[in-house]
């Protein structure tokens, strides 16, 4: 490949002044720079835009508005062949969008993700998909399961995503959005995925107001696929499995915060979905003291 990747980078960007010069520059630093780089500043009231434009970023403002329609509003800006979609306190290894766009090319594929390494404060932790085996197509069915997905990690055709329908800007699905579009484009055709990770990937400390504030958020997800498939048994029962996956996630939080009682009555809820070995030994343990 040639320097210009075919590739517009979509930053969506809140508040995001500490972190954003390493994101920018992994992108400056890349084997083939990509075509053009937008942030989009989302109602930021630090240094964010200024700091966007000390390293060269197109930057568009815009009132607060959530992430998936700051990466719609970047979207809109691109005219490249390829999109990909950064997060402001993420970044790439050097040979990421090169790798990425030869791939897909390929493949003839529309959509392609890697693992990722996560990032908590300055140390690199671990494979985000390191205890899963993650095949290298993604289908629908796959995604229902589980979503081995990084929203950084994701380069894809601009228009298989506008075909899409891009992000929903939903207030609802905040902190999921990103899992609702994966789902629609693998419905239209499978994910390709690299199992090398090819972003760093930074976490922060989940509250469990938030967590259940996601599974609120997939579960609104999972009304529209159930809806869908309305009929077909197989794509129920995946449904089903999820929901009781995301509720089991929440009694565990809560048991590690002590919250023993809460917890049951969430591995209840699970068990009405689908019967487990992992709910069974969950509430085991939700009645162990200590």
């Amino acid at each position: 490949m040639t320097p210009g990747c075919p590739v517009t980078v979509v930053v969506p960007a809140y508040n995001s002044a500490e972190f954003l010069p390493v994101t920018l520059r992994s992108l400056h630093q890349q084997t083939t720079p990509p075509e053009r780089v937008v942030v989009v500043d989302d109602g930021s009231t630090d240094a964010t835009a200024a700091v966007a434009e000390q390293h060269g970023a197109t930057v568009l403002r815009q009132d607060r508005a959530g992430p998936g329609a700051a990466r719609n509003r970047g979207l809109r800006e691109a005219t490249s062949e390829f999109v990909a979609f950064l997060d402001a306190d993420d970044w790439y290894a050097p040979d990421k969008l090169e790798r990425s766009v030869g791939r897909l090319r390929e493949l003839g594929a529309s959509c392609l993700s890697t693992d990722a390494w996560v990032v908590r404060g300055d140390r690199v932790e671990r494979r985000k998909n390191d205890r899963r085996v993650v095949p290298d197509v993604l289908t629908l069915e796959l995604l229902l399961k589980h979503n081995p997905i990084v929203c950084s990690s994701v380069v894809a055709r601009r228009a298989a995503v506008v075909e899409a329908g891009a992000f929903d800007e939903d207030p609802d699905l905040i902190a999921t959005e990103d899992y609702d579009l994966w789902l629609r484009m693998s419905a239209r055709e499978p994910i390709a995925y690299v199992a090398e990770p090819m972003t760093f990937y930074r976490v922060h400390g989940a509250s469990l107001s938030a967590n259940q504030r996601f599974l609120r958020g997939v579960d609104k997800i999972l009304d529209r696929v159930a809806q869908a498939h309305d009929g077909e048994a197989h794509f129920q029962a995946l449904v089903r499995r999820r929901r009781a996956e995301l509720r089991l996630d929440v009694a565990y939080d809560l048991i590690t915060q002590g919250q023993r009682a809460e917890a049951r009555q969430w591995i209840t809820e699970a068990d009405r979905l689908r019967r487990s070995w992992k709910g069974w030994r969950m509430r085991l343990r939700s009645l162990l003291p200590g």
